[in-house]
């Protein structure tokens, strides 16, 4: 059984959002429902024969990432599940929308905290929580050891690493967070991140220049 993404660039931010599924499984994840999210939804409904939305997963609880939480749960009322150290940007959903001149959206609080180290299931397939603060308080990555796979958020882009100006934010905390996946994850690791191309931890090893000083882990 392998795990099966489909990846859908949606906003005026170029969000990545994410839908999730195993391989002859009955049950989507969708990570990041952003703005204008529409199309994805299309395909959960197109899909509805064969899996059932199960969750929301967040990555970090920045507008871009949660704007459609609402609409979502509202639509298949599934449970939220996002870190609790984020909650200071849920609260403040409306007016990060607003102050970037963006519609504020119905604000929906999580009801299951992730943990770090916690494991959690699409079907039969395990992926790892991992708690990779930095770029906000209550950023997590999510880890499938078996799809040699990380959907990283906004902690590692192709080329660049997430914001730190923002909040809560604390470059040394990034940079230990980083340095975490680059000591826990296998160079080949594919990365999927919250906006943007996907890449691998090997080629951000290689060109990245915030990683330069960094040097991946054997396992």
């Amino acid at each position: 059984m392998s795990l099966l993404v489909e990846t859908f660039a949606v906003g005026p931010l170029n969000n990545n959002l994410y839908l999730l599924r195993a391989e002859g499984g009955d049950e989507l994840i969708v990570v990041d429902p952003s703005l204008e999210s529409d199309a994805a939804r299309e395909r959960v409904h197109q899909l509805h024969d064969e899996a059932r939305l199960a969750a929301v997963w967040n990555t970090h609880a920045h507008f871009d990432h949660i704007y459609d939480n609402a609409t979502w749960q509202r639509e298949w009322d599934v449970p939220i599940w996002m870190h609790p150290d984020d909650r200071f940007w849920v609260e403040r959903l409306r007016e990060q929308s607003l102050w970037l001149g963006f519609p504020a959206p119905a604000v929906v609080f999580p009801n299951h905290p992730f943990q770090d180290g916690q494991v959690v299931h699409i079907g039969e397939i395990e992926a790892q929580v991992l708690c990779v603060p930095g770029h906000s308080p209550g950023s997590v990555a999510f880890w499938f050891p078996t799809e040699s796979l990380c959907i990283s958020g906004d902690v590692i882009f192709r080329g660049s690493v997430g914001r730190t100006d923002l909040p809560g934010c604390s470059t040394p905390q990034l940079m230990n967070s980083i340095r975490r996946l680059v000591q826990m994850l296998p160079p080949e690791t594919r990365l999927l991140p919250g906006h943007g191309e996907a890449t691998t931890l090997a080629e951000e090893l290689r060109s990245n220049p915030f990683l330069q000083d960094l040097e991946a882990g054997d396992s």
